[in-house]
């Protein structure tokens, strides 16, 4: 039943980025740019999380409290970092994410937080100037 059940939250999820991606605009690139993206994501996950309610297989065991809680504390880290990206700016943003998902899945923090402060800014540079797809550095907040 837990596969079934899995399943069916995976499609609601899918369905609903799917039919979120509909109201998705993009004024730059060509027509099969990012716009089209969230469609070739959706919908396979729509179809294989189908045949998960149709077809379940295999046992599921479920984690312990500690995994469920550093899944929890990802997951909301992950929330956090599509909430603030505008407001602090794609650096700070991901160098903030990078270090707690670090941290939560058991790394040193001070590798975490540096691994943090060179990959932010290091993928903002390959996205903003090596690969041609605008990223605030500063957001709103600083900029």
């Amino acid at each position: 039943m837990s596969v079934r059940l899995f399943g069916a939250a995976v499609f609601a999820i899918a369905a609903l980025y799917t039919l979120h991606s509909q109201t998705y605009q993009i004024t730059f690139g060509d027509v099969l740019g990012p716009s089209v993206f969230p469609l070739i994501v959706g919908i396979p996950m729509m179809i294989l999380s189908a045949s998960l309610v149709i077809f379940p297989t295999g046992q599921v065991e479920w984690p312990g409290r500690d995994r469920l809680w550093r899944q929890a504390v990802a997951l909301a880290a992950f929330v956090g970092y599509t909430l603030v990206m505008e407001e602090l700016g794609f650096p700070i943003a991901t160098a903030a994410l990078i270090a707690i998902v670090g941290i939560v899945m058991g790394g040193a923090p001070w590798r975490a937080i540096a691994l943090g402060a060179v990959f932010g800014p290091g993928l903002w540079a390959l996205f903003d100037k090596v690969l041609g797809l605008p990223l605030d550095f500063l957001g709103t907040l600083f900029g």
